[in-house]
């Protein structure tokens, strides 16, 4: 049976299901841009939850210069006016998580790969499903999600689904022991009427009134009723871990924090992910990525593809005047922050941007946790 550790349960969760779907179909389309016509295209989809511990059974180029082109050095905006209210309160968030890595047949659950002050997700991989395109990258087929005790409104695990996306009824299911729900997702190709992917989505009850959902993502193998259950029941803890970056940072602005870090399972292209906010996020299952407002996202990359037209390879920081972006480039990898409705004035992107020290990306030894 599972069971939580005990905790702070955050407010009611108010992301519906629509508001993931929408957010999965935008993910879609850009990855499908990403990885070339034709190819296979990653669907991302997940439902914020709170951080749990149970116990069970078994981006872009944001502006920069093409290369070969001066890069503009910025002439920066002049800094905000002199604060006249209060600081936000900064909150800081432990990044770390228990919930463990498990096996199911083909299927790869895990680690925890995102965690923020109100949920963690984790993914879910099939053997030799990719992303398509040439890549390499595994694809995460489902996103399991856990909620904290009295979080999860179960009328959230609903949606209309639309044209390329058909949301089954309701129907019982029971994992461990524990009701749930669950609902087939059929995703139909916009260009073959034949072509169909089924899944089935669950959201279940790992304690008393403590609930997860699995997710289907768009590009996977068929997920039956039966392996959806049974990657459920194994969820699970395992000692717990702390999500790291390759770097410290020197400035962040008065009030600001991280709210979000996401560290990949090795393999893709992105290395480390973390969002930054004025405070803390108000709700704290609101969901946190490109499409929040009033954030910086920090971005850590391998790879610079010399004579690509969109990526400079000149060393040091380089940022774009009034687009809210900057990047650091050192050896053979990149780092990007991109600031989206964060009010900063270029020059406080700038700071950030020079702020930030730069471990060994390739040595996870060398990384340190997010004390920001």
């Amino acid at each position: 049976m599972l069971r939580s550790l005990e905790t702070t349960p955050p407010p009611p969760a108010r992301t519906t299901t629509d508001d993931i779907i929408g957010r999965a179909r935008r993910a879609r389309v850009w990855r499908g841009a990403a990885i070339g016509a034709g190819a296979a295209a990653c669907l991302a989809v997940a439902v914020a939850v709170s951080v749990p511990a149970v116990t069970g059974s078994g981006g872009g180029s944001g502006g920069v210069q093409p290369a070969g082109q001066p890069v503009p050095q910025a002439s920066f905006s002049a800094p905000p006016a002199e604060r006249t209210d209060p600081a936000l309160p900064v909150d800081k968030i432990d990044f770390s998580s228990p919930l463990g890595q498990y096996r199911v047949g083909a299927f790869r659950i895990g680690p925890a790969v995102t965690v923020t002050g109100g949920y963690t997700e984790l993914p879910v991989y099939h053997d030799g499903t990719t992303l398509g395109g040439g890549s390499t990258e595994p694809l995460e087929v489902a996103t399991i999600a856990v909620y904290g005790k009295g979080v999860y409104d179960t009328a959230l695990f609903g949606g209309a689904g639309d044209a390329t996306l058909v949301i089954g009824d309701q129907y019982p299911v029971t994992v461990n022991g524990r009701g749930g729900l669950g609902r087939d997702w059929t995703y139909l190709s916009p260009t073959d009427a034949a072509s169909k992917q089924v899944m089935a989505a669950l959201a279940w009850q790992y304690a008393d009134d403590s609930w997860a959902t699995l997710l289907p993502n768009y590009g996977g193998p068929d997920l039956s009723r039966e392996q959806a259950t049974a990657i459920a029941a194994g969820l699970s803890t395992s000692a717990r871990r702390d999500l790291k970056v390759p770097y410290r940072m020197t400035f962040v602005p008065e009030g600001w924090q991280a709210v979000a870090v996401r560290q990949p399972v090795p393999g893709g292209g992105s290395l480390s992910e973390v969002f930054l906010h004025a405070g803390p996020v108000a709700d704290p299952v609101t969901r946190i990525d490109e499409v929040l407002p009033g954030h910086v996202k920090i971005s850590v990359m391998k790879g610079l593809e010399p004579g690509k037209a969109d990526y400079t390879t000149d060393e040091g920081v380089h940022c774009v005047t009034g687009q809210g972006h900057c990047t650091i480039i050192k050896d053979d990898y990149r780092i990007d922050l991109d600031s989206y409705g964060a009010g900063l004035a270029d020059t406080e992107v700038k700071r950030i941007a020079e702020g930030v020290q730069l471990r060994d990306p390739a040595d996870p030894d060398t990384w340190v946790k997010v004390d920001f």
